[in-house]
């Protein structure tokens, strides 16, 4: 089901290439259909791409292909697959569809989000979708889901050899697996076709690649085991990938407060592409055992009602992060309420819930066996934080040192000492005025923050120094 704007997008698309016999590019689009950005129209077509009705000709400029009137068919999509090191197996599943002419007849096909990068000389690469065909058997060279164990899963070339079985990755930096006891492997399915994440750099630009830099920065400001840089998230290099233990952060909810360097008034569409971006980077910057905790609003209805909570989530699973649990935030505001719709009517009224959500994600694993494995959080605390209904109040701008959006340090404080160990790394990567810095530092956590502006920084910096004693420091401008 095509939502009103792609519709446009791919009506747009398909008169055009049938006009001009190619299709358009994507300032083209932007232009036709008013979009801020290309940024834009390239997220409308990843989206009509992903849900079939877009695909790519090989070897053709602007190589968009109309398929949106062949037959699809639905197939699972199951959740995510390694292409690297083996991944908990999964059954999380949704249904996408495809062109009927992919799918075999008479075969039980299932899809596959793929995460990492051993597959790349087979021309998969990380964030492609698989089609597997289900069988329990293969041939020497075919291109498996194999199953480790009975619970972690891999997609890897198969070879069946003198003693042993050996799954071979794509990619010659990386050493094939060796399983001398074949009861220990077993077949899920053989990859039918690839469909190809749609990125910035692929061939349906018939331009130059839009591409954000990644640079390299010297901290902000670094104190004790504390780092903060003035970036991008997106564009920064500084911090390793595969470094994080977690991540606790509070993004900007896109409702027009007034940030000094963000712009909080995106149309719907590219604030979903951008949590896209920045929730893929985070994911990168994560250990395999690493923990997203993610405060989001529910829902809005500042110039529509939407579905936030839901929609980031989603985002969230497409980008590889595994879905734990979620926390209900209750900051007691009900009093602030304004908004009601029809007063007293059944004719429109608003129902808003005066809670926040706290998204609990994971990387690989659920079960955390790296690091320390020294908790510092007491029976009490684990009794009531374990109880998934948060209460405690939000934080004011004057007492965040005049942060437009602030959040509590109550917030951050209970994340850290519930979902990581004592010396862990934690990062935000929308600092603002600084409270997982200061919850992190408190309880002998490694903090890194990033934030764009430089006030805000300032903010952070100040509130370390009065409210945690940190040592002083050198400011690093």
């Amino acid at each position: 089901m095509l939502t009103k704007r792609q519709k446009q997008v791919f009506d747009f698309i398909a008169a055009y290439k049938k006009r001009k016999g190619l299709a358009p590019a994507l300032e083209d689009i932007r232009k036709k259909l008013k979009f801020a950005s290309v940024s834009t129209a390239h997220f409308h077509v990843s989206r009509l791409r992903d849900s079939g009705y877009l695909a790519r000709e090989e070897n053709k400029p602007r190589s968009i292909d109309i398929i949106g009137h062949e037959t699809m068919i639905k197939i699972p999509l199951l959740g995510t697959i390694a292409a690297g090191q083996p991944i908990e197996a999964i059954q999380d599943k949704e249904m996408i569809a495809v062109p009927k002419s992919k799918i075999p007849r008479s075969s039980e096909v299932y899809a596959l989000r793929v995460i990492g990068d051993s597959m790349i000389d087979e021309k998969i690469n990380d964030g492609d979708i698989v089609l597997v065909q289900h069988q329990e058997t293969a041939e020497n060279g075919q291109r498996v889901i194999a199953l480790i164990d009975n619970h972690e899963a891999t997609l890897k070339k198969f070879y069946k050899e003198r003693g042993h079985i050996r799954l071979q990755p794509a990619n010659k930096n990386m050493e094939p697996l060796i399983f001398r006891n074949g009861r220990d492997v077993s077949i899920q399915g053989i990859v039918l076709d690839v469909i190809r994440n749609i990125s910035i750099s692929d061939d349906i630009l018939p331009n130059k690649p839009i591409k954000q830099t990644a640079r390299s920065s010297k901290p902000y400001f670094e104190a004790d085991n504390l780092s903060i840089y003035k970036d991008d998230i997106l564009k920064i290099s500084s911090i390793p990938n595969n470094s994080v233990d977690l991540i606790v952060t509070s993004p900007p909810y896109n409702v027009d407060i007034h940030y000094n360097s963000h712009a909080d008034n995106l149309t719907y569409d590219e604030y979903l592409e951008f949590t896209q971006k920045w929730i893929k980077k985070c994911f990168d910057l994560t250990r395999s055992e690493g923990r997203f905790l993610l405060n989001i609003p529910l829902d809005k209805n500042k110039g529509g009602q939407k579905s936030v909570g839901a929609d980031i989530t989603k985002i969230a699973k497409d980008m590889g992060w595994k879905y734990h649990s979620t926390i209900i935030w209750n900051e007691g505001n009900i009093s602030r309420r304004t908004a009601w719709g029809s007063f007293m009517s059944a004719s429109a009224p608003y129902v808003i819930a005066p809670v926040e959500l706290i998204l609990v994600l994971y990387k690989d694993g659920w079960k955390k066996n790296g690091g320390s494995r020294k908790n510092d959080i007491t029976k009490q605390e684990f009794m009531d934080w374990t109880n998934g209904v948060w209460t405690f109040n939000g934080q004011s701008k004057k007492g965040a040192g005049g942060h437009p959006a602030p959040f509590p340090i109550e917030l951050p404080r209970r994340c850290i000492k519930l979902f990581s160990f004592v010396g862990d790394t934690v990062l935000d990567p929308f600092l603002g005025s600084g409270s997982t810095l200061i919850a992190s530092y408190l309880h002998d956590r490694k903090g890194i923050g990033v934030d764009i502006d430089g006030t805000y920084c300032d903010i952070a910096i100040n509130r370390l120094r009065q409210e945690a004693k940190v040592n002083q420091s050198s400011l690093l401008k």
